[in-house]
């Protein structure tokens, strides 16, 4: 009856290089078009060419040499931007690329989401029109706790670049990442591409091998977080530590 009465219809093709939409999907409402998000349908598919070319699609910030990560509500905004205030530079932010040891931006501007603390700790800049909806929306939550948070979505240009990847860590908890069996599921809690709707029947009728991606992707982050760990640190990090260690002999010595 949906696709009768709205012809709302979405086709990928050609290896998942094309995809098309008619204008009244991008028209309806979520519910409507067979509770498919395209940015998410996007974003996985972009993922899964990402790993053919032995690259990494991760929902990860890269703040200078580190890269944060963490489940939904795990501190990762506030650690990547409380950095940013402190003069460290911006490389990513909400996903990040991964080709071998070096993390690139996704895209130039990211898409991210602030809570009230964010913002007023993180000294971070809103137009009238934000304050504006953030005004509205903590009034929002604060009376429908249950269905809505105290939070804007704010888009943020990155620096760009590339960053050689130190280390990896845990939202605000700052707990170094050395398992890379947590960042794999990590990364398929954000991008369950296996069980996507749309992706498992384009895959049985093209051959492309799902299993076969996702084992794949699941090496290329072994691979990834056992390099980290066995790389040597960075000359100024074996600087600052010689320095702390001075400075304790010196309190020692008084």
């Amino acid at each position: 009856f949906r696709r009768v009465l709205f012809r709302s219809q979405l086709m990928i093709s050609e290896g998942l290089n094309n995809c098309q939409v008619t204008p009244m999907f991008l028209k309806l409402p979520f519910i409507l078009r067979g509770w498919i998000n395209l940015d998410i349908v996007l974003r996985e598919i972009e993922l899964i060419k990402l790993t053919l070319k032995n690259k990494l699609l991760l929902h990860a910030s890269c703040v200078d040499s580190t890269l944060i990560v963490g489940l939904p509500n795990s501190g990762k905004t506030y650690q990547t931007y409380t950095s940013v205030a402190k003069g460290a530079k911006l490389i990513s932010e909400e996903y990040t690329i991964i080709d071998g040891v070096f993390a690139w931006p996704y895209k130039k501007t990211a898409r991210s989401c602030f809570s009230v603390n964010t913002i007023y700790d993180c000294n971070i800049e809103l137009t009238l029109r934000e304050k504006i909806r953030l005004a509205f929306n903590c009034t929002r939550a604060r009376f429908m706790p249950f269905m809505f948070e105290s939070v804007i979505w704010k888009e943020i240009k990155v620096d760009g670049g590339c960053a050689q990847v130190q280390r990896i860590v845990y939202g605000s908890t700052k707990i170094p990442v050395t398992n890379y069996k947590h960042l794999i599921i990590l990364t398929e809690n954000e991008f369950p591409f296996m069980a996507n709707d749309l992706l498992q029947a384009y895959a049985l009728v093209s051959g492309i091998d799902l299993i076969d991606i996702q084992y794949k992707q699941r090496r290329l982050i072994k691979s990834f977080v056992e390099r980290i760990r066995r790389q040597p640190r960075s000359t100024l990090y074996h600087y600052k530590k010689l320095l702390r260690t001075f400075n304790g002999c010196q309190v020692g010595e008084n």
